[in-house]
């Protein structure tokens, strides 16, 4: 007697599962990704959960799944509503707008959204006056000094740039806190064969310093070898801390691991350790600024 053949049994439907699947995020390279990993930390900072965010912007928890992992990007709208929702004063939205108009993805559109709206800014820099402190002719020669190395391409277009992280953070009516720790080697390390444009940068450095909440610190060259020799780096309070770390030419990277973060806040305290107090260190940018007259 012939069996009955036995019915095909149902596979789970996998429509759909591929976009649920998380991949791998690099915020250092991508603003999407960037969007995506601040979603995450902004959810867990606030205390909150996917769950609630879905029912804030009115969508599904599958929707809020696919933002947070990546796979879908953050709208206009819904970023300004979670700019409100958390209180970040328009981040998400400023990252959404500038990951729109650029395609390419760009690092430095996103460390200026941070410096925007951080808090606090507190950056070590070991050959040059940070990008925050400089004045335009300072700014100036040090672009056009990358022009004729090859690492930038446009010299006014990046002048552009730093003048509008400058008015972004130091003309804010609520200003952040800026914390500057300088080498000795950045004072002693003039941009070009102008004098005066370095007299006038170490003038602008104890101009701002002077202003509430900022301060300048140098460590002095007695120190020798020290932890901040491993390079320049930045860390910015946005609800909570994150890192950016420089590299050769033009190239950074924003870091928003926790415990990569914790490792820079860390070499900051020790660096700031080794630094001259205010005073001493107003008094050695203005002997600096002697060799230069």
């Amino acid at each position: 007697m012939q069996r009955r053949p036995e019915p095909e049994k149902q596979r789970p439907s996998t429509i759909g599962l591929r976009e649920h699947k998380a991949r791998t995020l690099d915020p250092a390279r991508s603003l999407w990704d960037l969007i995506a990993v601040e979603m995450r930390r902004q959810i867990y900072v606030q205390s909150t959960s996917q769950a609630r965010v879905s029912e804030y912007l009115d969508v599904s928890r599958s929707h809020v799944t696919r933002l947070v992992n990546g796979t879908r990007r953050l709208s206009p709208e819904h970023a300004t509503a979670l700019d409100a929702y958390w209180q970040l004063r328009g981040l998400l939205a400023h990252l959404v707008a500038h990951a729109l108009a650029r395609p390419d993805d760009d690092w430095m559109t996103s460390l200026a959204a941070y410096e925007a709206r951080a808090t606090r800014v507190r950056s070590w820099d070991m050959g040059a006056v940070p990008g925050l402190w400089q004045t335009p002719d300072y700014a100036r020669t040090m672009f056009e000094r990358g022009h004729a190395a090859g690492l930038l391409s446009d010299v006014d277009a990046a002048l552009a740039t730093r003048l509008e992280r400058q008015a972004a953070v130091w003309g804010r009516a609520d200003p952040p806190r800026v914390s500057a720790f300088i080498s000795w080697v950045a004072l002693s390390s003039p941009p070009g064969r102008d004098p005066q444009v370095m007299r006038d940068q170490l003038a602008y450095l104890l101009e701002l310093s002077e202003r509430p909440g900022a301060s300048v610190r140098v460590v002095g060259q007695h120190m020798g070898w020290h932890i901040g020799h491993d390079g320049s780096c930045k860390l910015l309070t946005v609800g909570a801390d994150m890192a950016f770390a420089e590299a050769a030419g033009t190239v950074g990277k924003l870091i928003l691991d926790p415990d990569r973060v914790e490792h820079y806040a860390r070499r900051m305290e020790q660096i700031s350790d080794l630094a001259w107090n205010a005073e001493e260190s107003r008094t050695a940018i203005q002997q600096a600024m002697r060799t230069y007259a």
